[in-house]
């Protein structure tokens, strides 16, 4: 592997990355709006303010079909060039450089302040370009394990995402396991707010378990109005939170 070619992918995937369709979707579908604010419910009603600019955020002020949209295009900014990389160099790991970069410039793009999202979308476009099966056995996986081990909101969300790790392992794929170990470590540094928040929450007893994999479905999309008004109300957008 060469050195160079390695961080010119990175730094390729980078600024492809860093594209915020989220912005960009907004300004047609919440012109105006102030898209830095804004909350989650909890199972129990308790809230969590969510910071993240992403397809998450337009499906909270815009409903589920601007948000799914939205997710759309961050998937393929990691998606595309990373295959290319992959059809250019099959025999190299720099696609997995390619999308690692697009999950960090998403998540902290040199565009707009490096304020972004949260990663998760674009870490599936890119894995899709590499390993698309792990994509489906690993987040029912997590959501099973989520919901009816931990009965945790929070585990059911992320389990699936780390469970590509020991995925891409079993199927002795290195360059898949270090992207997505790579991957998981920038989600979980970008969710550190929210994360802090809600456990928190947990520990004061304002969470409560889930009880069952419906109560899932129906709380992972659910969305409040920020408290300083400028969301457009609740969305339940099953394919568009995350990201």
């Amino acid at each position: 592997m060469n050195l160079a070619r390695a961080v010119t992918a990175l730094g390729v995937g980078y600024l492809f990355g860093s594209a915020s369709f989220a912005r960009l979707v907004g300004k047609v579908v919440a012109p105006g709006q102030d898209l830095s604010g804004g909350e989650i419910e909890l199972p129990g009603g308790a809230t969590v303010a969510y910071g993240s600019v992403g397809a998450t955020k337009i499906a909270m002020r815009a409903g589920p079909v601007p948000g799914i949209v939205t997710g759309i295009l961050d998937a393929g900014k990691a998606y595309g060039p990373t295959m290319v990389a992959r059809r250019r160099w099959p025999d190299e790991p720099y696609y997995a450089f390619v999308a690692a970069g697009a999950i960090a410039g998403h998540n902290w793009p040199l565009y707009h302040g490096f304020k972004g999202g949260r990663g998760q979308t674009p870490f599936y476009g890119g894995l899709a370009a590499m390993d698309w099966v792990s994509i489906p056995v690993t987040t029912a996986a997590g959501v099973l394990l989520g919901t009816a081990v931990f009965r945790d909101t929070l585990a059911a969300y992320s389990l699936g995402m780390w469970l590509t790790i020991p995925f891409a392992a079993l199927r002795r794929r290195p360059a898949e396991v270090g992207y997505a170990a790579i991957g998981n470590v920038m989600f979980t540094i970008a969710m550190i707010p929210e994360t802090k928040a809600y456990l928190e929450l947990r520990r004061s007893g304002k969470v409560r378990k889930m009880a069952t994999l419906k109560d899932f479905i129906y709380s992972y999309p659910a969305m409040r109005r920020s408290e300083d008004g400028t969301a457009s109300g609740e969305a339940e957008g099953e394919g568009a939170a995350g990201r």
